[in-house]
């Protein structure tokens, strides 16, 4: 991995923007055009340690099984969530020949020294990247610690692509006010890919790619009505999991009283209406997610 450098995004401390690392630059050559690039995104379920307290032993144990297993996924763009600060975001990419790591988020919790980041790596140079709060949602407090990481990236095509990683809220709690601040989280991210696709127009076609665990329930009558994936339909983004029938596309394995889930997702707008698929791993070893990979064409 490339040495990283580091900026600031916005005014420095302003609410909402953090240090940002990005490897690549604007004056770096993208690699030649493949047949297809590999798109993956995965919660690794507090890495290290598939816990927020685990031990020493138990963090080493799962550091060793991730790098272990992640070459195998061959992603030449990957979105992580739940990783535990930027030195576990560098264990992972470090792992992986001809991969830079773009954006690492720096997420707090008010109440806790705990925290969960996205990542955004990828075998492409970044033209920019940060990571932003989720602002204004129901329930979400004065300081939300969740957000969104976003790198905008030089691929082996004319144009830019725009690659956001996210993890929404959870299902714990209120599930009125869940999918209230999952829904605004939705708008929010919206609203920054109409203002960076006007920012990349001049560059040629600006393609974007969303991925990353939305924490849908789309299948249960309690959430049915919830329109978090239908704001980015109605903008004209396609639903990866489009057609896939629900079984094939389980990302939460069920366990104790909760049934399977399809949590994670991707939705992409300029790029080929492909589907994606689930990634099987070892059970039970990894995470209690499965990775979801989505190959597509620059065309």
């Amino acid at each position: 991995m490339r040495s990283l450098l580091k900026f600031f995004v916005g005014s420095l401390m302003l609410p909402g923007f953090f240090l940002t690392l990005v490897a690549g630059c604007a004056e770096d050559h993208p690699p030649e055009p493949a047949d297809a690039i590999r798109a993956v995104s995965w919660n690794i379920e507090w890495f290290p340690g598939r816990s927020p307290r685990a031990e020493a032993a138990r963090q080493a144990a799962h550091r060793a099984e991730v790098l272990e297993y992640v070459p195998s996924l061959d992603a030449d763009i990957l979105l992580l969530q739940e990783i535990r600060d930027a030195e576990a975001a560098e264990w992972i990419v470090n792992a992986l020949d001809g991969m830079d790591l773009h954006v690492v988020s720096n997420f707090r919790r008010a109440e806790s020294d705990l925290s969960q980041q996205l990542v955004i790596a990828s075998r492409f140079p970044a033209l920019a990247g940060f990571a932003e709060h989720f602002t204004g949602m129901a329930g979400g407090g004065d300081q939300p610690y969740r957000g969104f990481a976003f790198a905008a990236l030089d691929v082996p095509a004319p144009g830019t692509l725009l690659v956001y990683c996210l993890h929404l809220k959870s299902n714990r709690g209120d599930a009125a006010v869940n999918i209230a601040m999952r829904e605004a989280a939705a708008e929010q991210i919206i609203a920054h890919i109409r203002e960076m696709e006007a920012l990349y127009a001049d560059t040629g076609p600006v393609r974007v790619l969303v991925g990353g665990d939305f924490n849908l329930l789309l299948e249960q009558p309690a959430t049915e009505h919830e329109r978090t994936l239908a704001k980015f339909i109605d903008e004209g983004f396609h639903w990866t999991w489009e057609g896939v029938p629900f079984e094939e596309r389980v990302t939460w394995p069920a366990r104790g009283r909760f049934g399977d889930a399809s949590f994670d997702h991707f939705v992409t707008r300029g790029l080929p209406a492909t589907q994606a698929r689930v990634i099987e791993t070892p059970p039970g070893e990894l995470s209690d997610h499965r990775p979801v990979l989505l190959e597509f064409t620059l065309d």
